[in-house]
């Protein structure tokens, strides 16, 4: 079973939402970092206090991990292998000028686990609001996309001029 949902957020927010998860399902929240070297690590978010650390510029992609979580991984793809049915969210990279899309992506064999990956991705589907054009800026086609989904904060950047791009430079969104 696969469980995938693009969308524009902040780093703050989709890291306070995946800190909120790891605590209420007890489940481990790892964070990765890809460059100038990989790493991964657990943050302290079963048994941390109440409050999520910040999450760093340099972390690109954080993790629900069911027990055990084998850390001993020397890339992103090596940590993937070895922690298959992980809850994974890719962060995309935010400044002042530029938001770009977030994926989180699962994908497992376990019928308790999928459930519990769905009912998340559904959780975080209903906080957020949805609607946006897309526009291909090397071309200037525009398409709509009824269903990108965008949090408050992600439109609060929109509308103060900050520019939502997807993963390249390729595309843009203007959000409803």
């Amino acid at each position: 079973m696969k469980v995938a949902l693009q969308f524009h957020g902040s780093r703050r927010e989709i890291y306070a939402m995946a800190w909120e998860w790891s605590r209420e399902l007890g489940i481990l929240l790892t964070e990765e970092r890809f460059a100038p070297t990989y790493q991964v690590k657990l943050v302290g978010g079963v048994h941390g206090s109440g409050t999520p650390p910040e999450c760093e510029d340099n972390v690109r992609r954080i993790s629900l991990t069911p027990s055990p979580a084998d850390l001993n991984a020397a890339s992103a793809l090596d940590y993937l292998k070895r922690n298959p049915d992980s809850l994974f969210i890719t962060i995309g990279g935010q400044s002042d000028a530029i938001l770009r899309e977030s994926v989180l992506s699962a994908m497992t064999d376990e019928v308790t686990l999928a459930a519990v990956w769905k009912k998340l991705r559904e959780r975080a589907r209903k906080t957020m609001l949805k609607g946006a054009w897309v526009e291909n800026t090397m071309s200037g086609a525009r398409s709509r996309a009824a269903n990108h989904y965008y949090t408050t904060e992600a439109k609060c950047l929109a509308d103060a001029g900050v520019t939502l791009m997807g993963g390249t430079d390729w595309i843009k969104y203007q959000l409803d």
